[in-house]
């Protein structure tokens, strides 16, 4: 029983400890370990090579679900998965090509 109080007493104060830490580090650098990655793929999706592969990739997406006949259930789901992403992907050059972007926090 004893024991058990010493391991919830040394794991609070490691939570503890580490939560100060990390704090710490947090406002010493001016930005978080994972804004880099994330911009270069912010970066990457909305570049004009994204804009023609997603705009082909939904041109040839919606013709297939148009005049594709008969689609096994697997295959269509593809088609509209490969439709949601051009769509989403042309929103955002849209969006951004009207000066709208995300949240700016000072």
């Amino acid at each position: 029983m004893v024991v058990n109080h010493f391991i919830l007493r040394f794991l609070g104060t490691l939570v503890v400890w580490l939560g100060v830490i990390a704090s710490a580090a947090a406002s010493t650098t001016g930005s978080l370990p994972w804004d880099t990655p994330l911009q270069t793929i912010t970066n990457d999706l909305t570049g004009p090579v994204a804009t023609a592969l997603s705009t082909g990739g939904l041109f040839a997406a919606g013709g297939t679900l148009i005049w594709g006949g008969e689609l096994g259930g697997f295959v269509a789901m593809c088609l509209r998965v490969v439709a949601a992403i051009a769509l989403l992907v042309l929103s955002a050059n849209f969006l951004s090509a009207l000066g709208l972007t995300g949240a700016v926090v000072p």
